[in-house]
This record gives structure tokens, C-alpha cells and sequence, in this order.
């Protein structure tokens, strides 16, 4: 499937910083935070230092953290149960859900990531259980299939605006427009959801600034 799009600019290749700038020592890897299901931002922390989500926001940023070391993540002040040991030089979303009075954590590894000067890269995640998603243009053709729950997808495409729709099956779908992405922009899109319904957001994929600790 061809996305139709614009053409690169030259000035294009600074934006590739926004995902790609931090730059820590060998080994380290890069975590972030989603809330599975529509409804209020829990406080969460990585190592005792608040992960911001903000109100608008759909996912933290990446935050750059030792490879192969277990992380300690608190939800609303409560530690997450089982071992979370994102692998060095990756990139890691951790999917956090309540049941009850109780959170829990969903690891999706997202690999070794890699930048492309000319294209966007689209990442599609799947946070609804018991269903196997798709990610098409309204009215068009598919761009990701048969994704199961827990896993994330990805493409480059050329820079583009669109309207998107997400499915489970045969059943209701969601749908967003795809924001004007630029040459080497990274941006994620999450199917959730919500109340009674199935929600698609999404958002640029941004890594906080390094900082030694």
C-alpha cells in the first residue's frame, strides 16, 4: 500500500531530534508509560521521579533508564508487582491497567528502533483485550492487521494528514485524523477503551533529556 505525501525538506532532518537526541551512555534503554483504558491520569513514577502524562497526552515520554536493570514503578504511590527489565539499547512501553484496587503492567517491547530522514515512522499499539485489531484509512486501505493485544506494529510512510479508523473485528470502529507528520517524525497511535466504546489517540514520540543521575 503506497501513502501519498509530501516531499522531504532538507530543514525537515532537525525534527528528528524530538525522538532521536538523547544520547546516554551504551546500555541504556528507553521506557514510557500508557494508561489502557480512557479515564483520569494516575500519578506514575520510575524510580521515585514522577513520569508526567499530561491531561492531553495519551502516553509519557520516553525516559532513558539502565539497560537490564529492574525497574521500581509506582502507580498512584503503590509498587508494581514483578520484575519490569527493559533490555539495553531498547525501546519499552509499559501498558498499565487497574482491576480493582490493584494496578498491573503490560511490557511491550518495541526493539531497537531506527530513524528514517525521509520517511515518518507509525507505530500502532493495541490495548484492548480479547480483540485482534486494524489500523486503516477511513474508506481505504489497511496499514496494520490481524495486531494481537499487547503488541505494537510499525511502518514508515511518507509525511501525511489522513483520517484513520480502528477496529476490533466486526464491531464498532474508531477514528482520528492523522496529524501533518514531517521527515522523521515518530508517532504513535494507541487503540483503548473507553466507557462503552473503542478510542484511537495518539501522539509524537518524544524522549525526555538525557540527565546523568
Amino acid at each position: 500500500m503506497a501513502l501519498s505525501g509530501i516531499a522531504a525538506s532538507q530543514t525537515h532532518a532537525q525534527d528528528i531530534g524530538r525522538l532521536y537526541a538523547a544520547k546516554p551512555p551504551p546500555g541504556y534503554a528507553f521506557v514510557r508509560v500508557v494508561v489502557m483504558v480512557e479515564g483520569d491520569m494516575p500519578r506514575v513514577q520510575i524510580d521515585a521521579r514522577d513520569l508526567p502524562i499530561g491531561e492531553r497526552a495519551t502516553a509519557s515520554s520516553y525516559r532513558a533508564v539502565p539497560g537490564g536493570r529492574a525497574l521500581n514503578l509506582t502507580v498512584d504511590g503503590s509498587t508494581i508487582s514483578g520484575p519490569i527489565a527493559p533490555r539495553p539499547d531498547a525501546y519499552l512501553t509499559l501498558a498499565i491497567a487497574k482491576t480493582g484496587a490493584a494496578w498491573s503492567a503490560h511490557a511491550i517491547d518495541e526493539g531497537q528502533s531506527a530513524g528514517d530522514g525521509l520517511k515518518a515512522r507509525l507505530r500502532f499499539f493495541n490495548l484492548v483485550s480479547g480483540c485482534t485489531a486494524t489500523l486503516k484509512l477511513s474508506d481505504g486501505p489497511t496499514i496494520f492487521d490481524q495486531a494481537p493485544f499487547e503488541s505494537v506494529q510499525a511502518r514508515t510512510i511518507n509525511p501525511v494528514t489522513a483520517k484513520l479508523e480502528g477496529s476490533c473485528g466486526e464491531g464498532g470502529a474508531a477514528q482520528m485524523i492523522l496529524p501533518q507528520l514531517r521527515a522523521g517524525d515518530s508517532y504513535s497511535i494507541f487503540l483503548r477503551k473507553g466507557a462503552d466504546r473503542l478510542s484511537l489517540a495518539g501522539q509524537q514520540d518524544e524522549t525526555e533529556t538525557f540527565r546523568e543521575r
